[in-house]
């Protein structure tokens, strides 16, 4: 009797394993195997990555100044490139811009040091009246609210707990611009380390770009330039516009306290010229210090009109400064911009807050430019698996019931 073709012989099936009819997928074994060239690879990421958290945990403060000496390098690239147009050698460019930036600067500071001190130490004097006015502003508003017992008991508590906390506030504010220019020497010696560093990456940066391209195929090398540059535009195109926008509000600021008539206008435009430099926070800060101030040393109707002012040099700087300036160099939407301060904030204070958004919108390019569009490749690429039968070991027949 012949035997039917569609069943395998006896030494084909003593050679194979054959899964039960109707075995889900699940029970199916696969064997994966690991080789020793990929727990080396997985070592070898491990250890990359451990190195670079204890670089950067033990190394934060030299990668901080680093950072800042790029960004700075950034800003003032398209100055020193222009020189060159001129046929002027690069370091001597760089030289030539420092030269000028120092020379801007020196020039500010000998207009506005002796003015500033005077208006601090007048403020600083009067400080205790000015508290005593302000508690008793409290003082009212809580007679005028304590009809009802909550809102009287919060009023109450504000009201013991604000003149220790304006004592420590108002002159740590109005104090720091100069605590900006006599920090110290640590503040001196991170200040030569960064221009230092600005200087050498100015001269040196186009050979690592040039080390860094060697490193890709010779097709991808147009594209990788591209995003280099980008980054580089992005960064400094950020801070020149920040810079704009802090002359263009500390401007109109102090011009604007002088024509009301508020006192200390010049550490208050200073004020707000320095806070400009962290994103939407900036403003709050600012303003609400030169609100009390007007509060406490004129009246509320004071207050009041520098709110206005205020409320118009916003939309002045959101309508200029944003749309022609900022508006070129990098886009960033408001929420990330918040979250990049937040985070800023925790890890580095103040100064993490100034550096956040620049490496955010570094890290933009480099989402937007590469890592976005290896995504989309690989997406279009990949193509599923076929579906395979639960058994083809063992066809069933269609007539089969």
């Amino acid at each position: 009797m012949d035997t039917p073709t569609d069943v395998p012989n006896s030494t084909d099936v003593s050679n194979s394993r054959v899964e039960p009819l109707g075995a889900p997928p699940s029970q199916r074994h696969v064997t994966v195997t690991i080789t020793a060239r990929t727990l080396w690879l997985a070592a070898a990421i491990t250890i990359t990555l451990l190195a670079l958290w204890l670089l950067i945990s033990h190394a934060m403060d030299s990668l901080v100044l680093l950072f800042i000496a790029i960004v700075i390098g950034e800003a003032i690239r398209p100055l020193v490139a222009h020189i060159e147009r001129w046929r002027i050698p690069r370091p001597l460019g760089v030289v030539l811009v420092f030269l000028a930036v120092l020379v801007v600067f020196g020039s500010l500071m000998w207009l506005l040091v002796n003015p500033l001190v005077s208006q601090l130490g007048t403020f600083s004097a009067n400080a205790p009246i000015y508290v005593t006015r302000l508690q008793r502003l409290v003082t009212t508003l809580s007679q005028a609210l304590h009809t009802n017992s909550l809102v009287g008991q919060a009023i109450d508590a504000l009201s013991s707990n604000v003149a220790s906390t304006l004592q420590r506030t108002f002159p740590a504010l109005l104090s720091l611009p100069l605590n900006i220019v006599t920090g110290g020497v640590g503040l001196l010696f991170s200040l030569v380390i960064v221009l230092t560093v600005t200087v050498f990456w100015l001269m040196s940066s186009h050979r690592l770009g040039t080390f860094v391209l060697s490193l890709f195929p010779i097709s991808s090398r147009p594209q990788v330039k591209d995003v280099m540059d980008e980054v580089g535009r992005s960064l400094g195109g950020y801070v020149r516009g920040v810079l704009f926008a802090m002359f263009l509000i500390g401007v109109l600021t102090g011009i604007g306290l002088a024509i009301l008539g508020v006192p200390y206008a010049l550490p208050l435009a200073l004020l707000a010229g320095l806070t400009e430099f962290i994103p939407y926070l900036g403003p709050w800060i600012s303003g609400t210090v030169a609100v009390l101030v007007a509060l406490v040393t004129v009246d509320p109707l004071k207050a009041v009109e520098v709110i206005i002012l205020f409320v118009v040099v916003q939309q002045v700087e959101g309508n200029l400064v944003q749309p022609l300036v900022m508006s070129k160099a990098v886009n960033l939407d408001p929420l990330l911009v918040l979250i990049a301060i937040t985070i800023g904030v925790q890890l580095l204070g103040v100064v993490g807050a100034i550096l956040a958004v620049p490496l955010v919108a570094a890290m933009q390019v480099l989402v937007v430019r590469v890592i976005a569009p290896a995504i989309r490749r690989a997406s279009a690429n990949w193509v599923p698996a076929p579906s395979v039968p639960d058994n083809p070991a063992l066809p069933v027949s269609d007539n089969a019931e």
